[in-house]
């Protein structure tokens, strides 16, 4: 038998594995660990290890390249088919609600699926019509997210839904006794530079009529302030 067939550990048995690192030849599993606890060899290829010109062309090079993509692949397939994981596959924008943006020329750009936005977004369809998910920033400071049906104005929204759930309502905020003097506005985005442009709205205005020609990131964002 060829000398170079055995086994590089026992020197016995005709040699049936290559270790991918060192190339050392072993005939067992037994005699691939013996292999490990003496040359300190882990056995395994790192990727970050450095290799020559000449090394990148060797076929045991390119499989074990081949197999690092594949195993990346394999993390990433795992990855979104985790529904809470950070590479979760999002699901496509229900076509209904597509077609009502797109009729009154409002443009919903995606926030990445990771992002805190997009786990943040609840709106849906219902009898004709989008209940959104609306972010409310109120005097700079105080951020409120509640589900807005858009038929609702601005003003009945803002009210009815938002001022009761500040921990710190603002002072008079009894809309009979003193009513507060706010002005809203849109949060838009320019389609090309991504730059913020606030778009003014009519406190009497419903959410559906504010959207018009606007462009939004996920579900809109209006500011609300209070003015002497």
């Amino acid at each position: 038998m060829d000398p170079t067939a055995l086994c590089s550990v026992c020197v016995e048995a005709e040699s049936k594995y290559t270790c991918p690192v060192c190339t050392a030849r072993t005939c067992s599993l037994a005699c691939s660990k013996r292999h490990k606890l003496r040359t300190s060899c882990e056995g395994q290829q790192r990727p970050s290890t450095f290799k020559s010109k000449s090394d990148l062309h060797h076929p045991s090079q390119v499989a074990a390249d081949f197999d690092f993509l594949n195993s990346i692949q394999r993390a990433l397939d795992r990855a979104a088919d985790d529904p809470h994981g950070p590479f979760r596959s999002k699901p496509p924008l229900d076509h209904r609600i597509k077609d009502i943006c797109n009729n009154r020329g409002l443009v919903v750009l995606p926030a990445p699926c990771q992002s805190s936005r997009a786990g943040q977004n609840h709106s849906f369809y219902n009898n004709d019509r989008i209940i959104w998910t609306v972010e409310w920033v109120f005097n700079g400071s105080i951020t409120s997210t509640v589900q807005v049906d858009e038929s609702l104005t601005i003003k009945d929204a803002f009210e009815n839904q938002v001022l009761p759930s500040l921990s710190t309502p603002p002072p008079s905020s009894d809309a009979k006794a003193h009513p507060l003097n706010l002005v809203y506005h849109l949060r838009s985005l320019e389609p090309h530079s991504q730059s913020i442009t606030l778009l003014p709205l009519a406190a009497q205005d419903t959410l559906s009529k504010a959207l018009v020609n606007a462009t939004i990131l996920e579900f809109p964002t209006i500011q609300v302030s209070t003015v002497s």
